[in-house]
């Protein structure tokens, strides 16, 4: 309790209370009934009323006065600051998940979902301890937190391993680094947005960016070692392949900083620029194929990974593209299947590592 009502107000912060009540004072009405606000949302400061609110006069000449509708005859708008509690709320994860017609605009992504969807909430502390709720991004979280961690783990691991174990160690490390460098930091962009993307519409755009980015570098990085093992005799294309690899990643990072870019509306260009990136191998792997014949590139060139690859790449982006199976049961897997694209893509992590680690024997055969 504060000594007096000057004491009071002059510890309120008056930004921190504005910056409160504008994070409510958007919500409609039912969205305040299911954030648990009823009524105004009513100012933490004492003699700062919200707008549409006037201050009124104490009952009691030693406690502090209230705030009341801006128009007479509206009586008053509650004994309880509404607006701190609701806040408080938020902060100390007593929220509860609210279905998809409620959510803002900024968060409205795939109409299938209808239910279990987290409030807006403007606290990165927050938006962290929601990783333990169940809501809709709850598997999309874990999934790529503990892939985060292992592909951490696994890259440290080949990082540290003797040089015994390669043939060439420093090209080889420079290799399998770049391809764990962007697992790393795809799993960890992904998480990241997943977790944090309910906090504000400026932040929700800012780490989407970071989301899809992450993807390409992943598609780039997973590339390397193929290329680098499959082309180990023909220096000379595996560069140009790896050039031309690297340019339409790039392209794909600049095309994702585009606003617009992760909007629903543009769902299928997402899936028509990561598919187009990832099937761009074909073209190294025809010409792998003409050159060295269909034994050896499916044997030393381990030719089948790749085709399970593009399956898995096309089949991902279709059910991304097409919101299967939720478009079909709508709001029956509204928690468990979400993102069908980039499972596909964290799936098909392990497939680069183990054929890098299979098509040494390429540079054994060609060396004699």
């Amino acid at each position: 309790m504060c000594i007096s009502q000057e004491a009071e107000r002059r510890s309120c912060h008056i930004l921190t209370c504005s910056a409160k009540h504008i994070q409510i004072s958007f919500l409609t009405q039912e969205q305040r009934h299911y954030a648990g606000v009823q009524g105004q949302p009513r100012s933490c400061c004492p003699g700062v009323c919200s707008p549409g609110l006037a201050p009124t006069a104490p009952r009691d000449p030693t406690e502090p006065g209230g705030c009341s509708p801006a128009r007479s005859g509206l009586g008053e708008a509650g004994s309880q600051p509404r607006l701190e509690r609701v806040w408080l709320q938020v902060w100390e994860g007593r929220w509860r998940v609210i279905p998809y017609d409620v959510l803002p605009d900024w968060l409205k992504d795939n109409d299938y979902l209808l239910h279990g969807h987290r409030p807006p909430m403007p606290s990165f502390r927050a938006c962290f301890k929601s990783i333990f709720r169940i809501h809709t991004e709850t598997g999309n979280i874990w999934t790529h937190l503990l892939g985060f961690v292992l592909f951490l783990f696994l890259g440290i691991l080949t990082m540290l391993r003797p040089n015994m174990y390669f043939m060439a160690p420093l090209q080889e490390k420079v290799v399998f680094g770049m391809f764990f460098l962007g697992a790393v930091l795809c799993l960890s962009f992904s998480w990241l947005f997943h977790t944090v993307y309910c906090h504000s519409e400026k932040v929700s755009r800012t780490f989407s960016k970071l989301d899809y980015s992450g993807i390409a570098l992943l598609i780039m990085g997973s590339f390397v070692p193929w290329l680098y093992y499959s082309f180990y005799c023909s220096p000379q294309p595996r560069l140009i392949y790896l050039s031309i690899v690297c340019v339409l990643g790039i392209s794909a990072i600049i095309v994702a900083q585009w606003d617009r870019f992760a909007t629903p509306k543009h769902r299928q260009t997402r899936a028509g620029v990561f598919l187009g990136l990832g099937l761009s191998g074909v073209v190294p792997t025809m010409h792998f194929t003409i050159a060295e014949g269909f034994v050896k590139a499916t044997t030393v060139g381990q030719m089948g990974w790749f085709f399970l690859m593009a399956v898995m790449y096309i089949t991902g982006a279709g059910l991304y593209a097409a919101r299967i199976p939720e478009r079909f049961f709508p709001g029956k897997f509204d928690i468990w299947v979400r993102m069908t694209l980039r499972r596909a893509v964290v799936v098909r992590l392990p497939e680069g590592g183990g054929q890098g680690q299979r098509q040494r024997e390429t540079g054994r055969w060609c060396l004699g």
